[in-house]
C-alpha cells in the first residue's frame, strides 16, 4: 500500500449507488462534483469525458446547520483532482480470509543411514526459525532454535512429535505453534497472529508473522571437529506455504483510516492525550471491503514561477461493489491518453 495518504474514506453503505445531489446524500454514499459546472445548465455531479477537475465526496450520517438555521447533510470532501494529472487508478475485489505462514517439515523420507545414527540417541537435531516481519528485520534477522536431542530407537514419527513438544512447551517465547502428531512423520508450524485487542480505536497495528524454518542435526559423540558439524538430514522435505493477506482487509483498513486523521490536522487521539478530539472510526472489523485508490500529482506554481506537483491519493474502501463509482470516474479518463495506456492497459484496472 502507498505510503502517503491524502484522504480515506470507508464506506459499509451496501448500496453502490452515488448521490445525485447533496441533499439526498445517505451515510456511506458516494457523490462527485465538478466544479466547473456549478451555477452552469450541466449536472455538477455527473462527471463526462470534459471534466477538467473534480472532487469525491462521502455522506457522515451527520447534518450541519448553516448560518440560517437550515441542516444539511455533511459531507467529507477530498481534495480537488485534476484530471490531466492521475497518475493511476487501482481497484481490489474481497478476497479472504487472511491465512497464516506455514511450514511443513517431512520426515518421512529421511535418508535410512541418517537416522539410523540419529536412532542412537544423543543426538542434537535443531529447527531454526527465521522472522523476517518486524521493521528492523531489514537489517537483522531475528532467529529461534529449538534443540532436540534424540531417544534410543526414535524413528521419524517420534522425531517430529518430540519437536512440537518442545517448541509448544516453550509457548512465553513462541511465534509459531506446532503440530507433529496429526500425520505420523511431519511436522507442521504454523504463524501465530499478532496480538490485536480486535477492536476499531486501539494503538495496535495490523502485521503478520512471517518465518522461513531450517533444520539440521550435530553429533556431539564425534570425534574432533566432526562434533560440531553442522548436517542436514538428508531426505528430508521443507515446504514453505506464505500466509495470505488481503490488502483491503479490515485491520489494514482500520489503519490506514487512523493513519489518514493525521492528515486532517486530527492529532490528539491517542492515550495518554485530552482532550481526544477526532471523529468516530466507520471501520467494521467484520466487513468485507473492496477498494479504490486513486493517485494523481496535482501541479501548483511555487517560487520564481516554478511548476511543482503535489503527491496525493484518495484511498476508498466499501463494502459495496466498486464498479458504479469505478466507472463514473473512467469518463474523465476519455481525454487522458497517458491514464488510459499506463493505467488501464497496462494494469487491467478499468475495463
Amino acid at each position: 500500500m502507498i505510503t502517503y495518504v491524502n484522504t480515506v474514506f470507508v464506506s459499509n453503505n451496501a448500496s453502490a449507488a452515488l448521490a445525485t445531489a447533496p441533499a439526498n446524500i445517505q451515510k456511506g454514499q458516494f457523490i462527485v462534483f465538478d466544479p466547473d459546472k456549478a451555477g452552469t445548465n450541466a449536472n455538477p455531479y455527473q462527471l463526462t469525458a470534459d471534466t477538467k477537475r473534480f472532487k469525491i465526496g462521502m455522506g457522515t450520517g451527520k447534518t450541519l446547520k448553516d448560518i440560517k438555521g437550515q441542516s444539511h447533510p455533511e459531507i467529507k470532501w477530498s481534495n480537488i483532482i485534476q484530471a490531466a494529472d492521475i497518475k493511476s487508478i487501482a481497484t481490489l475485489a474481497y478476497k479472504g480470509p487472511d491465512t497464516e505462514d506455514t511450514v511443513e517439515i517431512d520426515f518421512t523420507g529421511i535418508d535410512q543411514n541418517v537416522l539410523a545414527k540419529l536412532a542412537e540417541g544423543g543426538k542434537r537435531v535443531i529447527t531454526r526459525l527465521t522472522f523476517k516481519d518486524m521493521d528492523g528485520h531489514r537489517y537483522r534477522k531475528w532467529t529461534e532454535s529449538y534443540e532436540y536431542v534424540t531417544g534410543l530407537g526414535d524413528t521419524a514419527a517420534t522425531i517430529a512429535a518430540g519437536i512440537a513438544t518442545l517448541i509448544n512447551k516453550q509457548w512465553k517465547r513462541a511465534r509459531i505453534t506446532a503440530d507433529g502428531t496429526t500425520t505420523a512423520g511431519k511436522l507442521v508450524l504454523t504463524a501465530m497472529p499478532y496480538d490485536d485487542d480486535d477492536a476499531v480505536e486501539t494503538l495496535n497495528w495490523a502485521n503478520k508473522v512471517r518465518f522461513n524454518a531450517n533444520i539440521y542435526f550435530t553429533d556431539p559423540a564425534a570425534e574432533g571437529w566432526e562434533s560440531l558439524n553442522k548436517h542436514f538430514p538428508k531426505g528430508v522435505v521443507i515446504d514453505k506455504t506464505p500466509g495470505f493477506r488481503y490488502a483491503a482487509s479490515a485491520k489494514l483498513v482500520r489503519d490506514r483510516e487512523a493513519q489518514a486523521m493525521g492528515y486532517e490536522g486530527i492529532l490528539n487521539r491517542g492515550n495518554g492525550t485530552w482532550p481526544i478530539i477526532k471523529p468516530a472510526m466507520e471501520t467494521d472489523l467484520n466487513g468485507q471491503y473492496n477498494a479504490i485508490t486513486l493517485e494523481f500529482e496535482n501541479m501548483y506554481r511555487a517560487a520564481d514561477d516554478i511548476f511543482r506537483k503535489t503527491k496525493q491519493a484518495v484511498e476508498i474502501y466499501m463494502t459495496a461493489a466498486t464498479a458504479t463509482l469505478q466507472g463514473e470516474i473512467a469518463k474523465v479518463f476519455a481525454h487522458n491518453d497517458r491514464v488510459i495506456e499506463d493505467a488501464i492497459t497496462e494494469k487491467g484496472n478499468i475495463q
